[in-house]
This record gives C-alpha cells, structure tokens and sequence, in this order.
C-alpha cells in the first residue's frame, strides 16, 4: 500500500521518476518560473541546489541552522551544537558565488554565509 496514491495512474507517475532523465527530475527550472508569490525571492527553502560547493559547505544546513538560530533572542544550545558538528561551516565560505547561480530562489548565500559566521561567532 502507498499512502497518497488514489489509482493505478497516481502510482505510475510516481514511478516514472525512476526512469526520468536528469532534465526531467531537475525542478529548478520548474520553481524558477513558479509564480514570485508563492515562495519568498531571496529566501532558502533548503532545496540543495546551490550544490557542489567548492569547499564543501552544505549550504542548505548552514542556511537551515542561521534560520532555526536567528527566529531566538539567542542562539539555541541545541541549534549552536548541530551546527558546530558540520564537517564545513560558514566561516570557510571563499565567496566564489557559484552557489547563487544555482539557486532558484535568488538567495544571497554568500551574505547569508557571512551572516551565519558572524551569529554563530565563528
């Protein structure tokens, strides 16, 4: 049984991915033309595009642990110590960049990057 499935057809579409090409799974292009109201331009939605990064930041945690941190008048313990068991946090960020041209949202990652070293104090 498949939750969520209602027909025959409902399961096939769904296992089509498996065969999809790598356009046809790549939805950037499908959010980058979804109507501006129903995400915010300019923030994360931890979608991981923005990947590779150049020194291995995963930049979706990084950005996830700024948000989770920055909604507090202080940074979370909890919050403070995941983000600190990243193999690469923001503070190694060498500002290429090459993230933003990836990001379907407009997100400003390098900023965020900055803003992220400077909250956790890093």
């Amino acid at each position: 049984m498949l939750a969520g499935y209602d027909t025959p057809e409902h399961v096939e579409q769904a296992v089509a991915y498996e065969t999809a090409s790598e356009e046809e799974k790549d939805y950037a292009s499908v959010l980058a033309r979804a109507p501006k109201h129903t995400f915010g331009q300019g923030e994360c939605t931890y979608c991981g595009h923005c990947r590779p990064c150049p020194v291995n930041i995963d930049i979706a945690m990084v950005n996830k642990y700024y948000d989770l941190a920055s909604m507090q008048p202080e940074v979370p313990a909890t919050v403070r110590a995941h983000y600190l068991a990243l193999d690469h946090r923001a503070h190694e960020c060498i500002g290429c960049r090459a993230c933003e041209s990836r990001c379907p949202f407009g997100v400003k990652i390098a900023q965020r990057m900055e803003r992220t070293a400077a909250l956790f104090r890093e």
